[in-house]
């Protein structure tokens, strides 16, 4: 119904915001994590909405970054996960770490974040674990490098595309790999991930 509201911030709290649009006033609950991002109070903002309903609720959540809007919709998919709980997930953890936490399964870390036990954060890791990939962009997936180790990178990006594999889906690995790992070779880049493609198959 909503893709963003844009309009003067008036008001602006670590839970909620209040933007103003053609004399309209739109109570919008955010996360922590798009608190951070948004203006100041008085400047001209821009959020990306959720409409949320329910039989006696309809409210609107916004999110400085489609990616966080991303992350919030693939929560509510999870079983016994509302919108309250997917906005204090967004609010006690990144969306890098949480795409870590979820790779490594790391169900002791994620119960850490306020409202969720360890039962909640079993069922975000296992409906989340072999999906997450595809939630976000692969450009998403940031990581830091060494000139030396891009190197590494570049060439095992051409020995895998000329093993025949996309190259949508090589850079979408490396950078999953690179993440987590710090190769010494291009020779250690290429073997993690035909074995990560095998190990899918």
């Amino acid at each position: 119904m909503f893709e963003y509201i844009s309009g003067k911030i008036i008001e602006k709290k670590t839970t909620y915001a209040v933007v103003d649009t053609n004399g309209v006033g739109y109570y919008i609950t955010i996360p922590i994590s798009t608190y951070d991002k948004l203006c100041e109070v008085g400047s001209e903002g821009k959020l990306y909405i959720r409409f949320h309903v329910r039989e006696n609720e309809q409210r609107l959540f916004g999110f400085a970054t489609k990616e966080e809007r991303i992350v919030f919709d693939s929560l509510l998919k999870v079983a016994g996960i509302g919108p309250k709980i997917a906005i204090s997930i967004l609010s006690g953890i990144t969306i890098k770490d949480l795409f870590d936490v979820i790779t490594r399964q790391d169900v002791k870390l994620l119960s850490t974040v306020p409202g969720i036990g360890k039962k909640s954060s079993e069922r975000i890791i296992i409906e989340l674990k072999d999906k997450f990939d595809d939630i976000l962009p692969s450009s998403f997936i940031e990581y830091t490098t060494t000139p030396e180790a891009q190197n590494f990178v570049n060439d095992a990006e051409d020995a895998l595309i000329s093993l025949g594999y996309s190259k949508l889906d090589v850079v979408k690995k490396i950078q999953k790999f690179m993440s987590h790992n710090t190769p010494t070779s291009a020779e250690d880049i290429v073997k993690a991930i035909i074995k990560n493609f095998y190990s899918k198959i």
